[in-house]
């Protein structure tokens, strides 16, 4: 999850107290909690915006444990509110890229805290999705605020962008005194339709996100409470004048099958206090004191704490106590008296710890063509550990459908009770074309009802909201056909160019994708024209072919007719065929990736640099290269390296023969040269890390990374220069990561470069090795193809499986370029040259950032 803060100046009347920041803790809290229960790796960063995206804090693994320190890391963006502008669409890009660069087959969204409306202070400049239009005027900034609202909204923008990267957007406004048409246009980004009704993207269903306004920290904590994924009942009451009273009771019933119970509650001015009382009727009052309380009732542990003036965070655990099954209530009383107007509000969550799922999903095939019988549909536990339905005390119903990526909805299963939850299901895939869909399963569990101690009934149980699971699945060819793998990524490219990536397809069977094919486009980033996936594999008779039990890689190309920046996604129709009848193919529509970079525009630069020289600033040209160079330094802070030989096998990414993980020696060696104030050069573990300030005295440095007779690529965008050999990192070069390729090697082998900062802890570097584990495969496999495309690496597959001397291998070719006679016989070209970045820092033209 990323938490996105406006920065702007206007949070000094909206947000004085820096609630924003202050609601967050509970819910990091809740979050960390929830993590530790399921066993779930949930990562956490914070970033800010104004006139542009800020990075404020790294990505951090939540935990309960954690959640306290994450929390007060944020405390320093309370002060961050005398930003210039309002830029949203600088926000969603910045946070957009971000995510991306966590790589694929994450669960992720963006919480995101704003205002108001798009907004840009005059001034003499001009933002990249209206080039041309000075913000100098107040009819520039109106045409500014109109040209990002479009480029967010139109079909396909940037909304569009990261809906279709399956990132949610949940929104909250802040302000007391706002009205709906001032939070149109964030609702539409959050929802799809605005509260004054503007609508905002195609992907609208399912509803992409959600938008809360809030008014005070009170709101806050309720907005923030709405993310808590643990069901529950939220409830709105009168308060009890002076004592305890019935009608202002929030009940809820407990069985014994309930693990923990956490409630959100406020008694909505100050002076309210809260009361719980127990199915036997003894009651506690939970006054106001500093920090957390502990306590109990009826011999179960109750925990508070007050988070503002007026709500409260309550916990309850079930510890097997007698009393802990009946009716409960909260109750709040002003003990004034003096506010018989005033509203108790209550946020219930329920802890069932019981999700649905379908029994043994890893052994089920969805194959088009073809009805798949006797599904089964059951309960677990966070740990996906089978919960029998004897241990549910109360009652459930599960309904459970298969949603085709471009297809109506399957149902598969409509359990009204309990006893029908374990009934065979079956799909009917007999119309359904291959390509990905959603499993989507929803557990509706109401607890068991309260009795007294003859049996007569005392309450009905409570009723949960929904618990719901959504499963990728992918629909697979018909039988006999081979598989295409889940999805193509061509990474970070400058797509007119032309960039390259590359499919898995499992035999046996045979694979192409045709010149006359066109993709299908789910979003875009503004004017590339028609984006083409095309592939030398391109006819049935030149299809690529893939015995029984193995895997091949179908080359694939994505050339768009101009550069854009922003995320590029859709599907790319791949015809499959058996072996032995290439003519009798099914299309399968396989999802492709991309994230497109707009490089500076030379001919505006010079101009605009012409100018300046011309108009004499008042801030010479030279100062300003010269400033940036003077800042250009890696950070002093401690840094530790590990190089670590690894290979893919089968998409994944392996180390000394066992999946990429973290080992107990690793990450032990110090990075020597950081003195005080940073450095510009570093030597580490046999790369040689330089800072660049790039062609415009605007911005930010970057460092390059060189490795002798090798090729690589950077963890973070843009991942490398502009020959795509050279790896390129943010000056804070701390919790990064490179992938070096010998290209004279085999194609599925390299090192992982790791610089890690000597602060995080074993956690988070888990976390960073899961990413690498993760994202690495598909950048090793675009910088190869990259290599053979600048004639340093010779075409084909090139892995270190030994070849047989009698199979069909074909011809092998060498590099362009590539004399086997010449001085060393290196297929290599230049690719020990010096780099292509200069170390002159004064020098505005030569490539960098």
């Amino acid at each position: 999850m990323l938490l996105l803060f406006d920065e702007s100046s206007s949070l000094q009347q909206s947000d004085p107290g820096a609630a924003r920041v202050q609601a967050a803790k509970p819910l990091l809290q809740t979050l960390g909690r929830y993590a530790d229960r399921v066993g779930a790796t949930l990562d956490v960063s914070a970033a800010g915006f104004s006139d542009s995206y800020i990075p404020e804090e790294d990505w951090t693994r939540l935990t309960e444990s954690s959640a306290d320190g994450t929390a007060a890391a944020l405390s320093g963006l309370a002060s961050k509110n005398a930003g210039i502008d309002t830029d949203y669409w600088a926000a969603i890009d910045g946070a957009r890229q971000q995510l991306s660069e966590r790589g694929a087959d994450r669960c992720q969204a963006i919480a995101w805290f704003s205002d108001g409306k798009i907004d840009f202070t005059e001034r003499p400049e001009s933002k990249p999705y209206a080039e041309g239009i000075d913000l100098s005027t107040p009819e520039g900034v109106e045409e500014t605020r109109r040209r990002a609202i479009e480029s967010i909204c139109r079909p396909g923008g940037l909304a569009d962008q990261v809906r279709s990267s399956d990132v949610v957007m949940l929104g909250i406004g802040l302000g007391a005194n706002t009205s709906p048409a001032d939070f149109d246009v964030m609702s539409a980004i959050a929802t799809g339709r605005g509260l004054d009704g503007m609508d905002c993207g195609a992907i609208t269903t399912p509803v992409p996100g959600d938008f809360y306004p809030v008014a005070n920290i009170d709101d806050m904590l309720f907005a923030f409470d709405s993310l808590n994924p643990d069901p529950g009942v939220d409830s709105q009451g009168p308060v009890c004048q002076l004592q305890v009273c019935p009608e202002a009771r929030h009940n809820f019933v407990l069985d014994h099958s309930i693990k923990s119970v956490n409630i959100l509650g406020s008694g909505g001015i100050p002076g309210v206090v809260p009361y719980l009382i127990a199915p036997s009727g003894e009651t506690l009052e939970l006054p106001k004191r500093d920090g957390k309380s502990d306590v109990d009732i009826a011999g179960i542990p109750v925990g508070y704490e007050w988070q503002s003036e007026s709500a409260q965070t309550i916990s309850l655990t079930n510890t097997g106590a007698p009393q802990w099954a009946g009716q409960w209530a909260v109750v709040y009383v002003d003990t004034t008296g003096e506010h018989p107007d005033a509203v108790s509000r209550v946020n219930i969550h329920i802890t069932t710890d019981i999700f649905p799922a379908l029994t043994d999903a890893d052994k089920v095939s969805w194959r088009s063509g073809q009805t798949v019988d006797d599904l089964t549909f059951g309960l677990v536990d966070g740990k996906d550990a089978a919960v029998p339905l004897t241990d549910l005390a109360g009652s459930a119903r599960l309904t459970a459908s298969l949603v085709p990526d471009s297809g109506e909805p399957i149902t598969l299963i409509e359990a009204e009770t309990k006893d029908d939850i374990g009934k065979p299901a079956n799909a009917d895939l007999t119309d359904v074309n291959p390509g990905p869909a959603v499993l989507r399963m929803s557990l509706v569990i109401t607890t068991a009802p309260a009795t007294d101690p003859q049996g007569a009934l005392v309450a009905p149980g409570t009723q949960l909201s929904p618990q719901n699971v959504e499963v990728p699945v992918q629909i697979l060819p018909k039988l006999g056909l081979p598989t295409p793998g889940e999805r193509i990524d061509f990474g970070t490219v400058q797509a007119s160019k032309g960039a390259t990536a590359t499919l898995a397809i499992t035999g046996p069977g045979c694979a192409w994708v045709t010149e006359s094919d066109a993709v299908t486009v789910a979003a875009e980033p503004d004017g590339i024209g028609t984006p083409r996936v095309t592939s030398p594999t391109n006819t049935a008779d030149t299809c690529l072919t893939v015995p029984a039990g193995e895997t091949g890689q179908l080359q694939v190309e994505l050339r768009t007719e101009a550069d854009g920046h922003g995320s590029l996604n859709g599907t790319v129709p791949v015809h499959v065929a058996a072996l032995e009848n290439p003519g009798d193919s099914q299309v399968a529509q396989v999802p492709f990736v991309a994230s497109l970079i707009k490089p500076l525009n030379t001919t505006n630069f010079v101009l605009v640099l012409v100018a300046a020289l011309l108009l004499g600033p008042a801030i010479p040209l030279a100062m300003l290269y010269a400033s940036k160079w003077w800042v250009s330094k890696i950070p002093d802070s401690p840094l530790l390296a590990e190089r670590i030989p690894v290979e893919v096998r089968d998409d994944q990414l392996m180390r000394d023969g066992e999946p990429f993980a973290m080992a107990d020696k690793d990450l032990i060696q110090p990075v020597i040269g950081l003195v005080g104030g940073g450095a510009r050069k570093l030597d580490v573990l046999g790369t040689t890390l330089t800072t660049s300030i790039g062609r415009s005295p605007f911005g930010a440095g970057a460092v390059t990374v060189q490795a002798a007779d090798s090729v690589s690529v950077g963890s973070q965008v843009p991942g490398s220069d502009h020959t795509g050999l050279h790896a390129v990192l943010p000056l804070a070069v701390h919790n990064k990561w490179v992938v070096v390729h010998d290209p004279r090697g085999p194609a599925n082998r390299a090192e992982i470069l790791l610089l890690v900062s000597g602060s995080t802890d074993t956690a988070a570097r888990e976390s960073l090795y899961e990413e690498v584990a993760s994202r690495a495969p598909a950048l090793l496999s675009a910088l190869r193809l990259r290599a053979v495309q600048a004639g340093l690496a010779v075409p084909g597959d090139g892995t270190d499986e030994p070849a047989s001397p009698f199979g069909n291998t074909g011809v092998l070719t060498s590099a362009p370029g590539y004399d086997p006679f010449a001085d060393g016989g290196s297929p290599r070209g230049d690719a020990t040259a010096d780099p292509p970045v200069g170390h002159d820092p004064f020098d505005p033209f030569r490539e960098g950032t």
